[in-house]
């Protein structure tokens, strides 16, 4: 009984955080600044929901990260309506503050690093049942820095595709080093999570087996 209703209610928050997504993804396709770059920018996001869509059954995550990628997906969706160079909250900052750049593509990169690894932390500690601890730790941000890099990479293919120059379609804004300082976005955004949050992690974690040995026994 216990079982069933806390099935009941994680399936229900689950989807309110899909429904979230569908509209916030109607929402981004109302006119977006490029549609060439937003199609580009979007396509990760959808794949990734499609992906957890298809393997839900078999492999549910924990709610606290399901909602972490729910943020991940949300602000991909805001770059890619707005072109990330273009997010007009970081325009009034960099306006501000006088800075040199408008950093929301900064801040999308860190949350590239941050909400992965915890994606990743959780297959390689429930489905591969890797021990807590330093190893583990080092292990989630050497794959995060490896997804960061290939990401890199598809974004010059695509340029190559598209025929479109780098400074234009991924948005450099001036800054020849714009790759290395997405990667290291990503490296301090999955640091941060392994060595500031892993404790609430773990807590969703044991919450969530817990549950299950009990409906088991």
């Amino acid at each position: 009984m216990a079982k069933n209703k806390e099935n009941n209610k994680g399936e229900k928050l689950h989807i309110i955080l899909l429904i979230i997504f569908i509209l916030s993804s109607v929402i981004s396709a109302i006119k977006p600044t490029d549609y060439s770059a937003w199609f580009f920018e979007y396509t990760p996001a959808f794949i990734g929901v499609m992906i957890l869509i298809f393997t839900y059954k078999k492999f549910r995550f924990t709610d606290f990260v399901y909602v972490l990628i729910l943020i991940l997906t949300i602000t991909i969706i805001i770059g890619a309506h707005y072109k990330y160079s273009h997010m007009p909250l970081f325009n009034y900052i960099r306006d501000v503050y006088h800075l040199k750049r408008n950093d929301y593509d900064r801040y999308g990169h860190f949350m590239q690093g941050f909400v992965p690894a915890f994606i990743i932390r959780e297959i390689l500690i429930r489905k591969l049942k890797l021990k807590k601890g330093i190893i583990l730790s080092i292990l989630v941000i050497c794959i995060c820095l490896a997804v960061s890099g290939f990401y890199e990479i598809l974004e010059g293919v695509s340029c190559l595709i598209y025929g479109r120059l780098p400074e234009d379609f991924l948005e450099y804004q001036g800054d020849k080093l714009d790759t290395q300082w997405d990667m290291l976005s990503a490296l301090i955004g999955s640091i941060f999570a392994v060595t500031a949050f892993y404790k609430v992690h773990d807590r969703s974690i044991k919450r969530l087996t817990k549950h299950k040995n009990i409906s088991s026994s």
